[in-house]
């Protein structure tokens, strides 16, 4: 079964959001499509602006769009989301992060303290004098443009898994295609347009302009005097054969003529760039790719093919139904938020999740599964209860049985010395089998409260398992004294205990030692430890300080 996962990009003027059930070797299957609008002002230059307009339309969103997951993965963009390429001499790959860090300040135009960094060696070259170096590309995204993303998706409801660029997720979608050959892939959204180059797997080149849809909105509206909304009916309508406004013809070609040279120096740029090899085709794509004249423009000033994108063709859709003017729109908007959800280690992908907010998202999930597994063990406990309810109130209707007979015997029947021994000593039998069942009983809602009391706050439980030493009340149950007490042993439990460092295995010890009904805690089995994280086994004692309250309901004798 391969990983189920929502791509969520957070344009300008719309959120869409597509979820594909990726599998390696397969192409994604898509199993859900939507996109809500936004209004102007609530998304500007990549950061969210009004997070309560967010959050309403991604509540929107899910509803209609019949998503199956709440884990996203979502993407930057922006002037303040760029990448920038580093020469590095060779350094082990856990150490390019450090090796970028002390560069940064160098090539991020915008504060370092503010900033979120990512990082991918692209290829390995030399020098003028023949020393081995790494070409490194460097993303960089302001924490403004993260910050208030990650807090309006999850005031949604919604997990963020990770946050890379939408320049790079656009690079990702077309690796789908196989060539082999160096591609740029343009697309046109309602207020960037993202131009980047991709040689295999790659990424080689990005840049944003910040031209688009909207551009020509403005630019009709100001010619021809009219609301933004009205010009963007006229500019959906320029494209279709009919008659039109000179005036709003010239407006619209103005823009796209800008815009197709803006794409073609970028591409021609990256072309002089130094061991770097020319495009073979343009694909073009993004809900402002049939702006009128601007396929036309860019085949006219460009000396390589330029071709209309199909990211749809590399995807399965035969789990949605969608009509031919649905999959035109999923057609147009899909490449961003398909390379959002793909993943795999030879694909050039950016995390740039602050460290801090990626340490809670992680601290929420594990405590999501921890009430899980607590949730787990009452169910169980509440049946074992129930089992053991149910066994005592049958033994009390077989007494309450006896007694009734009993009673009969007394007030009908002639007393017979013989049968009332019998039927006395058959009452004092069944007295007797009730004590055990309850004699060592452990109260398991006592050893949860005391692990949750002795419990130090940066330990996490995994796989908690409790047994009583005899579960069925015999008299084996009275269990061993317990090593220096004078208590005695009832149940045991055991676990795996999660921290993030060596010392906190020493504080998880301590803590547990001072617990009344806890003991012989052991932690001499092995200790894993992980560059975050450190897990150890733990097995423990319950003692009598746990034992059930409800043996004197049964001691007293028997009218």
């Amino acid at each position: 079964m391969g990983e189920r996962i929502v791509g969520l990009d957070v344009g300008t003027s719309a959120l869409r959001a597509v979820e594909f059930v990726v599998e390696d070797g397969r192409p994604p299957v898509l199993e859900a499509f939507g996109q809500v609008g936004l209004a102007p002002g609530v998304i500007v230059d990549g950061e969210v602006r009004d997070r309560d307009q967010v959050v309403a339309a991604l509540g929107r969103l899910w509803r209609s769009g019949g998503f199956r997951t709440t884990r996203v993965r979502l993407g930057v963009a922006g002037l303040r989301a760029i990448t920038r390429e580093l020469e590095l001499p060779p350094v082990p790959p856990d150490e390019v992060a450090a090796a970028v860090s002390l560069q940064a300040a160098d090539i991020v135009p915008f504060p370092i303290e503010r900033t979120s960094l990512a990082s991918a060696v692209v290829s390995r070259t030399e020098n003028d004098d023949g020393l081995p170096l790494i070409r490194v590309l460097v993303a960089a995204a302001h924490r403004d443009l993260i910050d208030g993303l990650i807090r309006a998706v999850q005031d949604a409801g919604l997990e963020p898994e990770a946050v890379d660029l939408d320049t790079a997720a656009l690079s990702r979608a077309f690796t789908l295609s196989g060539t082999s050959e160096p591609e740029a892939v343009v697309s046109v959204g309602a207020g960037l347009t993202m131009v980047v180059v991709h040689h295999g797997d790659t990424l080689q080149f990005v840049r944003t302009i910040d031209v688009g849809g909207n551009a020509v909105t403005g630019a009709l509206a100001a010619a021809l005097d009219i609301p933004f909304a009205d010009a963007e009916l006229v500019k959906r309508r320029i494209p279709h054969p009919g008659a039109h406004d000179p005036a709003a013809v010239s407006a619209v070609a103005s823009v796209v003529t800008q815009l197709a040279e803006e794409i073609r120096s970028s591409i021609h740029y990256y072309s002089t760039l130094p061991a770097r090899t020319a495009p073979t085709r343009v694909l073009i794509t993004g809900g402002g790719a049939h702006t009128a004249g601007l396929v036309d423009a860019l085949r006219e000033c460009m000396d390589i093919p330029v071709i209309e994108a199909s990211p749809l063709s590399f995807v399965d859709i035969s789990r949605i139904d969608v009509t031919p003017g649905e999959a035109e729109s999923i057609n147009q908007t899909l490449a961003v938020p398909l390379g959002l959800a793909l993943n795999g280690p030879s694909r050039t992908r950016f995390d740039l999740m602050p460290a801090e907010i990626g340490a809670e998202v992680k601290e929420r999930r594990q405590r999501r599964r921890f009430a899980m597994v607590i949730a787990g063990v009452l169910v169980l406990l509440a049946a074992a209860s129930a089992w053991r309810v149910l066994a005592v109130r049958s033994a009390e209707h077989q007494v309450a049985a006896l007694q009734s007979t009993v009673h009969t015997i007394n007030t009908v029947e002639l007393p017979r010395y013989d049968r009332a021994v019998r039927l006395g000593n058959d009452v004092t039998s069944l007295q007797h089998q009730l004590v055990p069942l309850v004699s060592h009983e452990v109260d398991w809602l006592v050893v949860l409260n005391q692990l949750g009391q002795y419990l130090p706050a940066s330990a996490v439980l995994n796989g908690l398992q409790l047994a009583a030493s005899n579960p069925t009340g015999g008299a084996a149950s009275a269990g061993a004294p317990v090593p220096g007490a004078s208590s005695t042993v009832i149940g045991t439990g055991s676990t795996t205990v999660n921290t993030h460092t060596l010392t906190e295995v020493t504080q998880f010890g301590n803590a547990m030692a001072r617990s009344p009904a806890l003991s012989g805690v052991d932690l001499s089995g092995g200790v894993s430890v992980s560059p975050t994280a450190v897990s150890f086994p733990v097995s423990f004692s319950i003692t009598s300080a746990a034992h059930s309250q409800r043996l004197g309901q049964f001691q007293g004798r028997l009218p």
